[in-house]
Formats: C-alpha cells, structure tokens, sequence
C-alpha cells in the first residue's frame, strides 16, 4: 500500500479551501511582520512558506518525508532558476528556504540545526500530533524562538465528534483544546488564542452548501466552539 503522504498529496492539498484557511490563520496567529524570520515544522510542499515570503517574511520549512521535500523543489522558484544544492535550498522573497532533515533523529536530545534565538515565529499546521515526543519538542521551539517570539499551531481535536476523520497510523496522539494548552503552558508558553475551526456539519447537509460562511457561524456556538475539527492555537515565549 503507498504511503498516504505521497507527492500527490502534498500537490493537492494546497488546493483544498480548509487548508487555506488555517494557513491564514496561523499567519494570522503568529504575527508575522515584514522581514521576520520563521520556521514552519513539517513544510509539506512549501504552500505555506510561499504564502509566508509573499508577505516578506524568511521562511524556513523542515520536513521528515522526502516526498514532501520533492514537491517543495518542484515548486519553487529557485529550483527553476537551478540555485540548488544537495542538502538545501535558500531561497529569497517568491518563495522558501529549506533544510532537508528527520525532527525525529536530529541529536539525542531533539536539537534542531539552528541557533539559539533565531526566528521570530514558528508554525506547524498538523505536525506536533506527529511527534513522539511532544515536551522536548517544545522545549527546543521554545529555544530557537527570539524572546515574544511565538509559536502557532493546527492540530487534530480529540473531541471532535467523527474520530475516524484522524485515522492514520503516523499519529502519536490527538489533543484536546485543554490538554494542549496545558502541555504548551507547561513548557513555559503564555497561551494567547486557543479555538477550534470546521464544525461537525455532516448531518446538516443543507447548509454544508453554504460552505465558509456557515462553517463561521456555527463555530462561534458554545458546542461547536469546543467540537471543531481543527484545533488553533498561539503562545508566546516569556
């Protein structure tokens, strides 16, 4: 059976509507200002990180999954200009900077290859469920990231009503709203935003066709608030 995260996927699924909205979201949580610099955590095919240089920022995308890396290539721009190396690609303003590395078996201790107090910003759009260790992880964001520097992050919500949604067996584990923000608190983060996005809308299926609008609407309900597929949330390093 091919792996579910093959080129394909990470092609297409910056096509799909949800994906924007939470790329823009966590754009939008993170603060990012002209000329900041930001790692994003599990980079995909780059969507983001081109989405990030097109407001000025630098952008740095880390991958586990090769298959992420060569979609990542074959979308920037600096590939077609044939400004490429083995290992990384450096990239200014149209599109991304990358570093090609496994998060998983970077040092005994989780070390990243970066400085310490070297980005402004760190994303994640559904990475940190991926990690066997979550405390270390944080720890070593909390390091890179400049003093107020912040981290943003979209996840799976545990309670979200369909749980089959998550199937997939590269999860170490799915949050709740709550578990997460006390796992990001604990590892010394102010938390500043922490909601839920996409209503569990299937069995009204009249106002599905509403689409983005209704999906707003619904969220900002006491029960779907909290029930949302997608969790967001922001901290800020202290």
């Amino acid at each position: 059976m091919p792996h579910p995260y093959s080129p394909d996927y990470f092609t297409a699924r910056e096509s799909w509507r949800d994906w924007r909205i939470e790329a823009n979201s966590l754009i939008e949580a993170a603060h990012i200002a002209q000329g900041a610099h930001v790692l994003e955590i599990g980079c995909g095919g780059g969507g983001l990180l081109r989405m990030l240089a097109q407001r000025g920022a630098w952008a740095v995308g880390i991958d586990t999954l090769d298959t992420a890396l060569v979609v990542a290539s074959k979308n920037s721009d600096a590939d077609k200009r044939g400004q490429t190396r083995t290992r990384e690609i450096y990239l200014r303003s149209s599109a991304l900077i990358r570093v090609q590395f496994n998060l998983v078996q970077i040092g005994e201790d989780n070390t990243l290859p970066f400085r310490d107090e070297s980005v402004d910003a760190i994303i994640a759009q559904h990475a940190i469920e991926h990690l066997p260790d979550v405390d270390a992880a944080l720890r070593e964001w909390k390091r890179l990231l400049k003093p107020n520097g912040r981290i943003a992050l979209a996840t799976p919500n545990a309670l979200y009503p369909n749980p089959a949604h998550f199937a997939d067996e590269d999860h170490a584990h799915i949050f709740s709203p709550d578990e997460l923000r006390d796992t990001i608190q604990r590892s010394g983060f102010v938390v500043e935003s922490c909601s839920t996005i996409f209503p569990f809308l299937s069995r009204l299926h009249p106002f599905r066709a509403i689409g983005v609008i209704m999906y707003r609407i619904f969220q900002r309900a006491p029960y779907f608030a909290l029930h949302g597929r997608t969790i967001l949330i922001s901290a800020q390093k202290k």
